[in-house]
């Protein structure tokens, strides 16, 4: 009988011991899921976040570049005042529109790949406005006949275009992706041409949540 009780007592720690384990096993189970909850919350989070960011920062561009028709007048009336004077060199006023792109791009990994180009493709244009307008404003430009000096300034100006674009296109992507998520905004990343052009960018013009 003894041997029976001590049987019935191992038998009993055995289960107390598969019950504990379960309880600890459920206990690791339940924590990484809430591990793995609250990475994916603040991934998310970070990810608004530089939406928003990036958002209001090329807007604020588009705005101050008015549009294209804007910027085709303006170069007009300049170069017809540069073939008039051929000693007349244009003002290029150093700019930045890149302040917040600069502070967040350690997280830049957070952006979903289709907005992550069209940003990254915005801000590189960006990049390569500033040192066109570099060299403009050094004596070399100034050296150059004003038909070369004409050339390059509508060649400026072009690019700048192409930055409007770039960024309008970013910013509808943006929105999209706020209203409707990843799958809404690769549908609508599926209309922009080769050339980086879509015909209608309707939610460009509202803000990214």
């Amino acid at each position: 009988m003894s041997g029976q009780g001590d049987l019935l007592g191992l038998d009993a720690r055995i289960w107390q011991a598969i019950v504990a384990g379960g309880f600890v096993a459920a206990g690791w189970v339940y924590d990484g899921w809430r591990k793995r909850r609250e990475a994916q919350r603040l991934r998310e989070e970070k990810l608004r976040d530089a939406h928003r960011a990036l958002f209001a920062e090329i807007a604020t561009f588009l705005a101050n570049l008015a549009d294209e028709t804007a910027l085709d007048t303006y170069v007009d009336a300049m170069v017809a005042r540069m073939e008039a004077d051929p000693d007349f060199v244009p003002f290029i006023p150093k700019e930045r529109h890149d302040r917040l792109f600069d502070s967040i791009q350690g997280e830049i990994h957070v952006l979903p790949r289709v907005t992550i180009d069209p940003v990254v493709r915005y801000y590189s244009q960006l990049s390569a406005i500033a040192a066109l307008a570099e060299d403009m404003r050094g004596r070399g430009f100034a050296r150059l006949s004003q038909d070369r000096r004409i050339v390059i300034y509508r060649d400026y100006f072009d690019m700048r275009k192409q930055a409007f674009e770039y960024g309008r296109i970013a910013n509808w992507l943006i929105g999209v992706y706020a209203e409707g998520g990843k799958d809404a905004a690769e549908a609508a990343a599926s209309s922009i041409g080769p050339a980086g052009r879509v015909l209608s960018t309707p939610a460009a013009d509202r803000s990214a949540r």
